[in-house]
């Protein structure tokens, strides 16, 4: 899903460097009228913005859910400890 995100921004990127430059080095009469190109613009850089809010959801719903797993892991952890210590001290207390 992340990898789809940046292939989308880098697409978008691409889009506009190539209407910059079309725009650039086109002649008078061919240029796209500035309002088309303002609003072109304005709609990649709308879509750009939503993307970068996508990533940004995503990474964090990603790091959420790893420190979560990694608490749950510790939590596990220290059940077998405790587990493993009750059942040596009532070893202990079984041989004496």
């Amino acid at each position: 899903m992340f990898n789809s995100i940046i292939g989308k921004m880098a697409k978008s990127s691409l889009m506009a460097a190539v209407l910059m430059g079309a725009s650039v080095t086109a002649n008078a009469d061919t240029l796209i009228p500035t309002d088309l190109t303002r609003n072109i613009e304005q709609n990649i850089t709308a879509q750009l913005q939503d993307m970068l809010l996508t990533a940004q959801r995503e990474l964090s719903m990603s790091i959420q859910a790893q420190i979560s797993s990694s608490m749950f892991d510790v939590d596990e952890a220290d059940e077998v400890v405790q587990t493993a210590e009750k059942d040596g001290l009532a070893n202990v207390s079984v041989k004496e």
